[in-house]
């Protein structure tokens, strides 16, 4: 199989990720259900890739720093509001998220296994150890669709 010249730029697949899935997706629902392997593993552990990432991309500022940026990198991107709601302990709103929304059709809320991928990750490399992280649903204040908060056992 020849590679073009476009898929050797590694840009390539960045923007093409999401035919890429579609694509793919009925060989990757079989190997799922093949090996038992849930659509919350898969996304936590593509948060997991992103967060790593994203702490070595930052890993020379200060963790109030970090999550300032990441504030302004979530509206800029449109990935939704990420807001810093307390420092100790750690305590992250992520609220209108494109990416752990309330599912279409279901009516309600879930766990959303990417930002606990990576937030545990981007946590856990800033802070060299591993970070307990808790996800909360259905709270009181801004609660509803599209909004999750994520309680992490360090503070900033």
């Amino acid at each position: 199989m020849s590679v073009t010249e476009d898929e050797k730029n590694p840009e390539f697949f960045r923007k093409d990720f999401a035919s890429m899935a579609d694509y793919f997706s009925p060989a990757i629902k079989s190997l799922q259900d093949f090996l038992g392997i849930g659509s919350k593993e898969v996304l936590y552990q593509l948060g997991a890739i992103f967060g790593q990432k994203m702490g070595e991309k930052y890993k020379s500022m200060e963790p109030k720093q970090m999550l300032e940026e990441l504030s302004t990198i979530w509206e800029k991107m449109e990935i939704g509001r990420l807001n810093v709601e307390k420092s100790d302990p750690l305590t992250i709103l992520v609220s209108d998220c494109r990416v752990c929304g309330q599912l279409p059709g279901t009516g309600g809320m879930y766990h959303c296994a990417f930002h606990e991928g990576f937030f545990q990750s981007l946590l856990t490399a800033r802070f060299g150890g591993r970070v307990a992280l808790v996800q909360q649903t259905n709270f009181e204040g801004i609660a509803g669709t599209w909004c999750r908060r994520f309680v992490a056992d360090v503070k900033v």
